[in-house]
């Protein structure tokens, strides 16, 4: 679904000067990509949406602002690279999945930011609270 919104979006609009990234849930289950839902949702969708649209931003009249919703949750996040986007184990797992989404949204939108710095093209992680 986030490749054809953004083949659809791509097709109909010329510029794009904000994107924000606000989907999110808390939840257990895993996706058909084997992926846990809630790291799937919060920040793979999110991640895949931005990337697929950066050029268009870049190429859009300045400014441009990317924001990611994250939480402060992200502090009780940990990112496992053996295990990335998998349910983690424990009692607690679902919790500590959005945490971990959380995460990696905050990671994502430091290094997008860096990567885009000179560009007019900025980026943000916010807490919604």
């Amino acid at each position: 679904s986030v490749r054809a919104f953004a083949s659809a979006f791509l097709r109909q609009e010329p510029h794009l000067h904000l994107l924000i990234n606000n989907a999110g849930v808390s939840a257990g289950g895993t996706t058909e990509d084997g992926f846990s839902l809630s790291f799937q949702v919060n920040h793979l969708g999110h991640f895949l949406l931005t990337q697929l649209l950066l050029e268009r931003r870049l190429q859009s009249p300045a400014p441009s602002r990317v924001v990611i919703v994250a939480s402060s949750a992200h502090c009780a996040g940990r990112l496992r690279l053996d295990a990335l986007g998998r349910p983690p184990p424990g009692m607690f797992s679902t919790f500590q999945d959005y945490c971990d989404s959380k995460l990696a949204n905050v990671l994502h939108a430091r290094e997008l930011a860096t990567r885009l710095q000179g560009t007019q093209v900025t980026c943000y992680a916010v807490h919604p609270g």
